[in-house]
């Protein structure tokens, strides 16, 4: 099928991020599926929201993980967007509802780097299971051990391993973890787009965070990667097209 165009957040250029709004317009705009963060309420329900604090994106104040998921639907997520209607906070449930019957890809990235939340990873696949999106759903996160955790209770769990640095030879550091694919930023890939052979060669897929220069997609394309995360699906979608 050739590159995947995954919308950041949602198409968050236009929506507040992580919210059913941005997803639905993502859709729109020939998006393939889209990225997205997960954590834990006070009350165990995975929520879709990308700090572990409040303040960038609502009008709430404190940690996510000290409310229940009551206490969260209350506020309003559309922060940045004025002038909006009120954005809530979308469990993982309900995101996965509102693409029922599509062929959206979901990545899921845990974010476990300030909370571990040792329970995540279980609650994610069950929620996999029971929205049957086995096939649709590959997890990403900062933290290799949350992966790894993934891996220990569903052997077939797609992984890929985001990192923003230089690391050597990813591709040998990703057969090592049985990872699927690697999330580089983008700007990693622009100054060695050899990694993408090398990673294909290995059988792991490189896709890229979070580009939205019209220029630099189309060098994503030439690269060969097989998705590319993006604020604005829709300049991705227009370069793909040229391609």
């Amino acid at each position: 099928m050739g590159t995947l165009i995954l919308a950041h957040r949602g198409a968050s250029a236009y929506r507040p991020e992580n919210t059913l709004e941005a997803f639905e317009l993502a859709l729109m705009q020939d998006a393939d599926g889209f990225e997205l963060d997960a954590q834990l309420t006070k009350d165990g329900y995975v929520v879709v929201a990308h700090d572990e604090r409040l303040e960038r994106v609502s009008n709430g104040v404190g940690y996510i993980n000290d409310h229940t998921l009551e206490e969260l639907k209350t506020l309003d997520f559309g922060k940045g967007f004025p002038g909006r209607q009120k954005c809530r906070i979308p469990t993982l449930g309900e995101v996965y509802s509102l693409i029922k019957g599509t062929g959206a890809t979901v990545n899921v990235e845990l974010k476990t780097t300030e909370f571990m939340y040792p329970e995540l990873p279980e609650k994610l696949l069950g929620l996999e299971r029971e929205f049957s999106m086995q096939g649709r759903v590959i997890y990403s996160s900062f933290n290799h051990y949350s992966l790894l955790a993934l891996r220990q209770i569903d052997k077939q769990v797609k992984i890929g391993l985001l990192y923003d640095m230089g690391l050597v030879d990813p591709w040998v550091y990703a057969s090592h973890l049985s990872a699927d694919a690697i999330h580089p930023h983008y700007k990693i890939v622009a100054l060695l787009p050899g990694t993408v052979a090398r990673c294909h060669e290995a059988g792991i897929m490189v896709n890229v965070w979070v580009v939205n220069d019209p220029k630099m997609i189309g060098f994503m394309l030439e690269c060969g990667v097989d998705a590319l995360m993006t604020d604005a699906p829709d300049v991705a979608a227009a370069c793909r097209g040229g391609f």
